[in-house]
């Protein structure tokens, strides 16, 4: 902080503005990013919910399609009339017609439907297929866990299975077997459809190739299609039951990768089906914005570097003037230098009144030396003439730092900042404002509480400008303490020392309260004016030593003058019962307690 306020004004606005514009060009540029990738989500998450509840739809009509048309072939009198007969009669020669009729039954379910792989029809008395495939003839189907099923669960009709190798028939494909039941003629008969797996993974990847993977598991978890033991596990993060759209999109982790998984469950048989889609290809898009926005804002930072640099420069260039014309004042003593400056802003404020400041000073200087030339032969004129120069200085040095001057100079510094936008700037110049007027006082040495407390909360506003989030306080004042008097200027010094000494040393956030409070005491009512901070304290070995030093009024410079004048103050004041008491705990905190009587009116 001590090597930035050493440097030029001019340096110190380009740091600022340059820091200020880094951190908003990496904000905006952040947050739309953000925003960008949030919205590609989003899209992303509603058209893949619709694209899945799509899916979903068309598995549920082909299998509703492949049901009504195992129906058809029960209610189709060709097959139902030669089938009961052969239940009632199983003989021979009703098996032999009831081949021929189940065959062509089963050749035209298969047409147009390229999802079956397979259809038998078993009974207790026999088997019935097309003759397209061969059985596997140790398969009995009365024997099988296919009917075990059905026994198991005497009222269910339809029971879906999963994926695996034709129990059936001979062959390596991979089917998934579907078996309906119905009653004729008092006795079960099964039809037993296996799907194409491959096919049902063809036509789910060529009308949904925007997916990296699709997967279906049945009811109990087991694959149904392209679903292994980790796919089975990413349904479990799933809800049970779905919302009003059906399906849900989320993001899962699978071997290591990030994926956007959009999840849904097909009514009818309880198929769970899953889509993935690497959030990765899904963002890489996105890359190229970035790239973009990032050279963007290094474009814009660079332009509006340059136009900082050429405009700080513009600002403070009659500064610099003003400057250098002061130099010349106080070095080479020119009192006939003079600012020009066309404008009427705080600049122009300055150089008309160093303009008239030098004028003066040169006007007083001329005056006196022509006086000296006069009275050059007396030495007693000549020792009131030195005088009067000395006088006249120092009203010109008055001239300089008039509070009148000081005060509108920084009122002008606070509107000025305001219309800028710079509320920083306002609030220090305010605070300082009003920091010199109660300062000042008109010169009275007896303030009223309230006085001092504004006094120091002033003090407050502009080192918690400068410390920022580093320094905190409070105010504790009991009600009605505001309108009693006091000697002015006791709070501050020890609101410097808190913050010197205890809280800026200190790695975290620091904190000082002020509390006011009468004494309890009914033998002499005293106010106890407490300045605690939770900063590093005092080492004991040099607690002591202060505590003597505020005990007999000798104190080093070292140990703290600030404290040693405001003790001094309060004990010429009101007496050497009164004054300051300070307590520390090392690393933990300092509290320093003013005792002064109370006082009603302005008179000591």
């Amino acid at each position: 902080m001590k090597l930035f306020g050493n440097l030029r004004f001019r340096t110190k606005i380009i740091i600022v503005s340059v820091v200020i514009l880094l951190l908003n060009s990496v904000i905006c540029g952040g947050l739309y990013y953000d925003y960008v990738f949030k919205d590609t989500l989003k899209n992303y998450y509603s058209s893949s919910e619709d694209m899945v509840s799509q899916m979903r739809m068309q598995l549920t009509n082909e299998m509703k399609s492949i049901t009504n048309r195992v129906y058809a072939i029960v209610n189709n009198l060709s097959f139902y009339t030669p089938m009961s007969q052969y239940i009632q009669n199983p003989d021979s020669a009703s098996y032999v017609k009831l081949l021929g009729e189940t065959a062509d039954v089963i050749s035209e379910f298969y047409q147009g439907d390229r999802y079956v792989h397979s259809v038998s029809i078993e009974t207790e008395y026999g088997s019935f297929d097309n003759f397209t495939r061969i059985r596997e003839h140790d398969f009995q189907f009365m024997d099988s866990f296919m009917r075990e099923y059905f026994t198991e669960n005497p009222n269910e009709t339809i029971c879906w299975y999963p994926a695996m190798k034709s129990p059936i028939f001979k062959g390596n494909d991979t089917v998934i077997p579907v078996v309906y039941r119905f009653h004729i003629d008092r006795k079960d008969i099964y039809i037993v459809v296996s799907l194409q797996q491959s096919e049902i993974a063809k036509s789910l990847e060529d009308t949904y190739s925007s997916y990296d993977s699709i997967f279906i598991a049945d009811a109990d978890g087991q694959n149904v299609l392209n679903c292994d033991e980790e796919k089975q596990a990413l349904l479990e993060v799933f809800p049970e039951e779905l919302d009003e759209k059906n399906a849900i999109c989320k993001e899962v982790e699978l071997q290591g990768e990030t994926f956007l998984a959009t999840y849904t469950k097909m009514n009818g048989t309880d198929w769970s089906i899953c889509a993935l889609k690497r959030a990765e290809s899904l963002v890489g898009n996105l890359e190229q914005l970035r790239y973009f926005i990032i050279l963007l804002m290094v474009i814009c930072v660079a332009i509006s570097i340059t136009t900082v640099i050429v405009m700080a420069h513009s600002i403070t260039a009659p500064l610099g003037n003003l400057n250098e014309l002061m130099n010349q004042v106080t070095g080479e003593e020119n009192f006939r230098a003079k600012f020009d400056y066309p404008y009427r802003d705080e600049v122009g404020d300055l150089g008309k009144s160093f303009n008239y400041m030098t004028a003066k000073i040169d006007q007083l200087i001329a005056e006196l030396n022509e006086n000296i030339e006069e009275l050059r032969e007396e030495k007693e004129t000549v020792r009131l003439v030195q005088l009067q120069k000395r006088k006249a200085e120092l009203k010109a040095l008055q001239a300089q730092i008039n509070p009148h001057f000081l005060y509108n100079t920084l009122n002008a510094i606070t509107w000025q900042a305001t219309d800028s936008n710079v509320p920083e700037i306002a609030v220090l110049s305010n605070s300082l404002g009003k920091f010199f007027r109660i300062s000042l006082s008109g010169g009275r040495e007896i303030i009223t509480l309230s006085q001092e407390l504004e006094h120091v909360e002033n003090y407050l506003k502009i080192q918690g400008i400068r410390y920022k989030d580093k320094l905190q306080y409070t105010l504790d004042i009991e009600e009605g303490v505001e309108q009693l008097y006091t000697i002015k200027l006791i709070l501050q010094p020890l609101v410097e020392n808190a913050i010197y000494h205890g809280i800026k040393p200190k790695d975290s956030v620091g904190h000082i309260r002020i509390q006011v409070r009468r004494s309890n005491a009914e033998e002499q009512q005293t106010l106890h004016i407490c300045v605690e901070d939770d900063g590093l304290g005092i080492e004991p070995q040099r607690l002591a030593a202060i505590q003597a030093g505020l005990s007999s009024g000798q104190i080093k410079q070292d140990d703290g003058y600030g404290i040693y004048n405001v003790n001094e103050r309060i004990k010429l004041y009101y007496g050497m019962v009164y004054g300051l008491f300070i307590d520390s705990t090392y690393l933990s905190g300092t509290k320093a307690t003013i005792i002064i009587p109370i006082q009603t009116t302005e008179e000591v």
